[in-house]
Parts: C-alpha cells; sequence; structure tokens
C-alpha cells in the first residue's frame, strides 16, 4: 500500500515522537527535549533523546535515530506498511482507500522486480558458463576470484527476502516512496 506524504505528514502532526516513545519509553522533559533510557540497550543512565520540535528520537547508546514511524518499526518488529496503520489507528486517522490505479502501480512493480531476477540468474549462469570465461577472466584481472563474484551473486539475492524487519522495513518504504 502506498502512502501520500500529505497522510504521513498529517499523522507526524496528530503524534508528537514523546507520545509514540512515551508508550515505550519513561520519559522525562529536560529543556525542550525528553530523556529517558533506552529501549534498544540495557542501561542505568539516560542516553536516548525525544524532540518533539524536530520530530525525531535519537539514541545514543545504539546510534539509532528516526521517526515516529522508524520507532514503531524497530520497537515493535514491524514493516512499514504496519507502523504507518498501527500509528494512524492510535492518532484515529483513518487509512486511505487503495485505488484501481496503486494495485495496478504495485503489481507492475512486483512484475519488474521479477524481470530483473530473470535478467540477474541469466547473466550469472551466462557467467559461469563457457561462455562467460573472457568475463571471468577479466574480473580476474580486475582483482575479483570467483568465490568473490559468488558472494555478490548470493548477497544481491538474498536482500528483497533477507528477513530482517528493519532493512525489509527500509526497502518497502524506499519503494513505496518511488512513483
Amino acid at each position: 500500500m502506498r502512502f501520500t506524504p500529505q497522510f504521513l505528514d498529517e499523522l507526524r502532526a496528530r503524534l508528537p515522537v514523546s507520545e509514540v516513545v512515551g508508550r515505550r519509553v519513561k520519559l522525562r522533559k529536560q529543556g525542550r527535549e525528553f530523556i529517558g533510557l533506552s529501549p534498544f540497550n540495557k542501561e542505568k543512565s539516560p542516553s536516548f533523546t525525544v524532540n518533539d520540535q524536530k520530530g525525531f528520537f535519537h539514541d545514543f547508546s545504539s546510534g539509532k535515530h528516526g521517526d515516529i514511524f522508524g520507532f514503531v518499526m524497530e520497537t515493535e518488529g514491524v514493516a512499514f506498511p504496519e507502523a504507518v496503520e498501527r500509528l494512524a489507528q492510535l492518532a484515529g486517522v483513518p487509512l486511505p482507500k487503495v485505488s484501481h490505479e496503486d494495485e495496478q502501480r504495485d503489481a507492475r512493480r512486483k512484475t519488474l522486480h521479477d524481470v530483473m531476477e530473470l535478467a540477474a540468474k541469466f547473466f550469472e549462469s551466462t557467467l559461469a558458463a563457457r561462455a562467460g570465461a573472457k568475463a571471468r577472466g577479466y574480473l580476474a584481472d580486475r582483482g575479483l576470484d570467483s568465490a568473490t563474484q559468488l558472494k555478490f551473486g548470493d548477497r544481491r539475492r538474498r536482500l528483497p527476502g533477507s528477513g530482517r524487519a528493519a532493512g525489509a522495513a527500509r526497502r518497502r518504504a524506499a519503494a513505496e516512496s518511488v512513483p
């Protein structure tokens, strides 16, 4: 599901970061910011800050930083669309309806990903076959041994379905922001 920037901005405006974070972290006001113990690490002194005016949180102990969507994704282990749904429910904002145009765009994007995967598999098999000997020689001259070539192919294939919630969520958020 694609969310418009206006819808996401409305959620940010209705839900201060301190309210969303305050459901999981005990915060206390210190100047313009709120501070508390990190929800990501066990600690005794507060290194977690929330700034409502700037609309973000920052955890100095783990280096994590983000807005309300990132916080929900990190702490609850959900993808971007689920985080938006939970925050919309919390804010009392109805989710936008999925249009036929959005469904077509998503189907086209999925088809394009499938085509790219097929092309990548073709080029990998061609590189590994007898016809790819010249290309393998070129890569070896550039300092890439066969193990590195295989490792690159495995890494590229592993990314779309890595199963790691944060990485998958970032990829989906990036994909949703592309028209």
